[in-house]
């Protein structure tokens, strides 16, 4: 073979090879309540590299089990520890492949149109029950995060037991903030940064931090090919803080 020859198969390869990087396509699942950051880093990281990014998002449990059983997701966002743990026990991310990204505030809502009256008092002593006639919408209390978080500052404040009937319980943060804002409840309980994204509904107040977990969202890169890696890094970039920020979240690191 000559040294003509040589050259241009490694040219080529070479060629083909950058070629395969700048056009694999990157997936991440994500948290619902990430959806508008992720949308906008979507697009920044795709211009910036040449590259496409795949986004599925749901609540955190959803994906996490996709994640398990296959999916074929490169970098998972979740809005809880526990659901990382999870993946990280099943063996799909390793604690040298995680990072606490994200930090996020549980607020109360309700509809821009017909919000309640009452002025909301968030102690053990406040009647919650007689404060509103409607129902109360929150994610999944027993798996979704938001919802797990919710039923820990319902417990807290002792209105659990009063209102619990009255609760509305869906399949994600945005399902809830949707019922919310259409007026279908007259409260909702969902992250600060997803009341700011939407104009139909107002924060009542704020869940003190003393009566829930706090609010982590971890990140963590399933697939650790060099592409995974480079946009797993990507979002811990501080482009990517800047755009959480610019979103309402709180950055951790």
């Amino acid at each position: 073979m000559s040294v003509k020859s040589v050259f241009y198969q490694t040219t080529l390869a070479l060629v083909l090879a950058s070629i395969s990087y700048s056009a694999a396509a990157e997936t991440i699942y994500a948290a619902a309540s990430m959806t508008d950051a992720i949308n906008e880093l979507k697009a920044k990281y795709e211009k910036k590299h040449n590259a496409k990014v795949k986004t599925s998002y749901a609540a955190s449990s959803t994906l996490a089990r996709q994640i398990e059983q296959g999916a074929s997701a490169d970098v998972f966002i979740s809005a809880d520890l526990a659901w990382m743990d999870y993946l990280e026990n099943k063996g799909k991310v390793s604690a040298t492949h995680r990072k606490n990204l994200l930090g996020n505030r549980l607020v109360l809502i309700t509809p821009v149109k017909n919000p309640i009256k009452t002025n909301i008092k968030f102690d053990k002593n406040f009647n919650i029950d007689a404060a509103f006639t409607g129902k109360l919408c929150t994610g999944n209390t027993n798996s979704v995060p938001v919802g797990k978080y919710a039923k820990q500052a319902l417990n807290n404040l002792n209105w659990w037991s009063s209102i619990s009937k009255r609760l509305v319980e869906t399949e994600d943060v945005r399902a809830a903030l949707n019922f919310v804002s259409r007026g279908e409840c007259q409260l909702g309980i969902v992250y600060a940064t997803d009341a700011a994204a939407s104009k139909n509904v107002k924060v009542v107040g704020t869940f003190p931090l003393a009566t829930h977990n706090p609010i982590v969202y971890p990140i963590g890169m399933i697939n650790t090919d060099a592409n995974s890696k480079r946009f797993y890094e990507y979002l811990q970039s501080n482009e990517a803080k800047a755009v959480y920020k610019k979103h309402g979240f709180s950055v951790l690191q």
